[in-house]
């Protein structure tokens, strides 16, 4: 069984992230210790995380109805073709790029520079020194410490961006959420899932936006 935690934690961190322009969002679970964690594990970290965006896109459209002039788009719902998604498991070279702060680069897994510059950059008021700051707490709260034997699972690897010819991108393989359709115009997309047995916690992040 997998259970929510550190829910007040999550949230306080998401609104740091938000209000400083990041365009992540994540969920953290508790793995109990009858629990067997193999890819259907993490399958399942990515429903609980689909919930938790389907949530907070409810009750975005529900405050905005409020509003006699808001024309209503119909439903808010997220596709979520879980079954369509292929795992990726990282090795410990791409997972301790992921953790790398200085000299990042924008590339396939610098965690970093996404977190520091999506589309519209980001704002710290306390500069780089912050920013960092930020970004290991964030880390450390999905339990991303490489010392620690992680499994991490891409599940958005290879998919072909619009507006770019990306080497990367894998034949056939093809987008399983709506969710992805801003990020695949450019700017990319991201979807991991980390395990971390020391802490017994599995982690999912999500990102995907455009200009």
């Amino acid at each position: 069984m997998l259970k929510v935690i550190e829910e007040e934690k999550v949230e306080s961190l998401l609104e740091r992230m938000d209000d400083a322009g990041c365009v992540f969002n994540f969920v953290v679970l508790l793995a109990e210790n009858c629990v067997k964690v193999d890819e259907s594990t993490h399958r399942q970290a990515l429903v609980r995380l689909h919930e938790k965006l389907m949530k907070e896109s409810w009750d975005w459209h529900n405050e905005l109805i409020k509003n006699p002039e808001y024309v209503n788009p119909g439903d808010p719902a997220i596709s979520w073709e879980l079954d369509k998604a292929v795992a990726t498991i990282l090795d410990g070279e791409e997972i301790h790029n992921l953790v790398l702060t200085e000299d990042y680069v924008r590339g396939p897994l610098a965690l970093y520079g996404y977190f520091r510059e999506p589309p519209y950059g980001t704002k710290f008021k306390g500069g780089e020194p912050e920013a960092q700051e930020l970004f290991h707490e964030w880390r450390q709260t999905l339990g991303l410490e490489e010392q620690d034997g992680l499994v991490v699972i891409n599940w958005v690897k290879g998919f072909k961006r619009e507006w770019l010819d990306n080497d990367d991108a894998i034949p056939g393989r093809e987008s399983w959420s709506d969710y992805f359709d801003a990020g695949l115009e450019w700017w990319g997309v991201w979807c991991l899932t980390i395990w971390n047995p020391k802490r017994r916690t599995l982690s999912a992040l999500i990102a995907s936006t455009t200009d």
